[in-house]
C-alpha cells in the first residue's frame, strides 16, 4: 500500500514539474510553456492542452507566432488560442506536439507524452463449494490490478469490503492478504438454524480505485451464491418388472416376476444430485445374478441412472443391494440406506 502511494506522489510530482517547465525552440528567441495536460496515467479518454509561446528575451507571449498540433502518428493540424482538446482515446500510449511553424519548417517542438487507462479495478470472488452442509466456507478476493486508497479489508463484520447476504456473515478474524494489494481470503460462516437455503457473496461498490483513478466496478464474477442444504438424501430404486400371481409351494402369492429381457432393467432416483459417475454408482450396486450394463438414459443433472441387467440365463432370484457409503452428493453430506430390490426370473414367470 505504501509502495503504490509514493508511486502515485511520485507521478503527480512528474506532471506538475513537466508543466511548469519551458520548452527552448531549439536555439531560437521563443520557447513553449504547458499550462495545462492530462496526467501522466489518466483515467479520461479524452485530453485538454493548454500552452503558451513566450518571446525569450521579454519574457512576452509571442503574438505573430504560428503553431501547428499533432496527436500521435495523426495529421499535424493549425493549432490557434493556445488550446487543444482530444476525445475518444484509445487505451494505451499517447504523443502531443505543438511545433512553431517557420519560413524553414517545424521548430522548437515540444513534446507530451501521456498513458490511458480506461479499464477499471475488479474482483474475481471464489468459493471453496457453492453447495455445502459445512458451517464455513473458504472464499478467495483476487483483484484485476492493485486497488488503492483504503484498498480491500475486512476489519469486522459491519466494516467489510465483502458483502454477505442470507444465511451467513464473514468472519473478520480469518482474513489474510495472500498478495498485498491483489489477493486475499477469508472465512464465511453458514447459519448453522438453516436446513436449506443460501448465501449471497457480494463485492462493496466504489472502496477503491487504481493508480489511473478508475474506482472499482463490479463484475458478473464478483459475486458468487452458496447453497446450504443440509436435508438427507434418500434414492428410490425402481424397476420395469411387473407385480404377477405366481403358485409357490401350493401358495399363490403376487411378487416381481418377469421372463422378458427388455424388462430387467434398473433405475435409481435421488432426491438431490450427487457428483458420482455412472460406472462409480453401478459399483455401488451388487446384483446377485448377472451384471449390469449403463444405459444411455437422460440423468437429470445427475439424479437419475439406469442400468440393463445382462448374462441371466435360467431362473433365478435377482437381488439388487445399493452401497450408499460409496455415493457422494453435492453438498457432502451422506445418501440414506435403502432396502434391497428383489424379484424373480424365469421362463416359467
Amino acid at each position: 500500500m505504501g509502495v503504490l502511494r509514493v508511486l502515485r506522489l511520485c507521478i503527480h510530482c512528474w506532471v506538475l514539474s513537466t508543466l511548469c517547465s519551458i520548452t527552448k525552440c531549439g536555439g531560437s528567441d521563443v520557447t513553449v510553456k504547458f499550462l495545462k495536460a492530462p496526467h501522466a496515467l489518466s483515467h479520461l479518454n479524452s485530453a485538454t492542452f493548454a500552452f503558451e509561446v513566450l518571446n525569450s528575451g521579454s519574457n512576452h507571449s509571442c503574438s505573430n507566432c504560428s503553431l501547428s498540433c499533432k496527436l500521435d502518428d495523426g495529421i499535424r493540424s493549425v493549432c490557434t488560442n493556445g488550446r487543444v482538446t482530444y476525445s475518444s482515446l484509445r487505451d494505451g500510449n499517447h504523443s502531443f506536439e505543438v511545433c512553431n511553424n517557420g519560413h524553414q519548417g517545424l521548430f522548437g517542438c515540444a513534446i507530451y507524452n501521456w498513458t490511458v487507462d480506461t479499464i477499471p479495478p475488479t474482483a474475481y470472488v471464489t468459493a471453496s463449494t457453492t453447495f455445502t452442509s459445512s458451517l464455513n466456507v473458504s472464499v478467495n478476493i483476487s483483484f484485476s490490478e492493485p486497488c488503492i486508497g483504503e484498498g480491500f479489508g475486512c476489519k469486522s463484520v459491519n466494516a467489510c469490503n465483502l458483502l454477505v447476504y442470507g444465511a451467513g456473515q464473514v468472519i473478520p478474524s480469518s482474513f489474510k492478504t495472500l498478495k498485498p494489494n491483489l489477493v486475499y481470503s477469508l472465512l464465511v460462516s453458514l447459519s448453522s438454524t438453516v436446513q436449506y437455503g443460501r448465501a449471497i457473496l457480494v463485492m462493496d461498490k466504489n472502496f477503491c480505485t487504481d493508480i489511473a483513478g478508475n474506482s472499482f466496478t463490479r463484475m458478473p464474477n464478483s459475486s458468487v451464491y452458496v447453497h446450504i442444504d443440509r436435508r438427507r438424501v434418500y434414492v428410490n430404486i425402481r424397476t420395469h418388472v411387473p407385480e404377477k400371481l405366481l403358485q409357490l409351494k401350493s401358495e399363490t402369492r403376487t411378487v416381481q416376476a418377469t421372463n422378458d429381457h427388455n424388462k430387467l432393467k434398473v433405475y435409481l432416483y435421488f432426491s438431490s444430485p450427487i457428483l458420482n459417475s455412472s460406472k462409480e454408482v453401478m459399483n455401488s450396486l451388487n446384483i446377485s445374478h448377472g451384471s449390469l450394463i449403463p444405459t444411455s438414459a437422460e440423468n437429470l443433472g445427475n439424479r437419475r441412472f439406469g442400468f440393463m441387467i445382462a448374462n441371466i440365463s435360467s431362473t433365478a432370484i435377482i437381488s439388487i443391494d445399493f452401497n450408499s457409503k460409496l455415493i457422494i452428493t453435492r453438498q457432502g453430506t451422506r445418501v440414506s440406506p435403502t432396502a434391497p430390490v428383489n424379484f424373480l426370473y424365469g421362463s416359467t414367470c
